[in-house]
């Protein structure tokens, strides 16, 4: 073999290598600005995130996760509803992040009144699959 071919080989291995990430970055972050705690059950695991607060998870290999959410409603209030990505699927490609928004209100008047959470979910990447109830 002549010089100039293991010169060639040796620039595709050395790019090959160096191309490849040895790290993953993706994550999830779960931020809430509802009035009251949300509980959300994500790769087998429960973390509450409080109101003005998040939670990120990193290091998520390539895949699809299920997330899904509880949530506490305000003293007083007898009725709740949900709407949005409140629960389902998280598509992860390389490079992905991926945030999940809880926000609240109150709607109804005297003993009609309704705690309604809601959940948006974003990404960076071209695939996102949420789902509503």
């Amino acid at each position: 073999m002549d010089t100039r071919k293991i010169f060639i080989v040796i620039i595709g291995l050395f790019l090959f290598f160096t191309g490849c990430k040895s790290t993953v970055t993706n994550s999830v972050t779960f931020k809430s600005v509802a009035m009251e705690n949300v509980i959300v059950n994500f790769m087998g695991e429960t973390f509450t995130v409080a109101p003005n607060s998040s939670k990120t998870v990193r290091n998520i290999a390539k895949g699809t996760y299920e997330y899904s959410t509880t949530y506490l409603v305000p003293s007083g209030i007898k009725t709740s509803s949900e709407s949005g990505a409140v629960s389902g699927p998280v598509v992860m490609n390389a490079d992905t992040r991926i945030t999940v928004l809880y926000s609240s209100s109150i709607q109804g008047t005297g003993d009609q009144l309704s705690y309604i959470i809601s959940a948006t979910i974003s990404s960076n990447d071209k695939v996102v699959a949420p789902t509503s109830p």
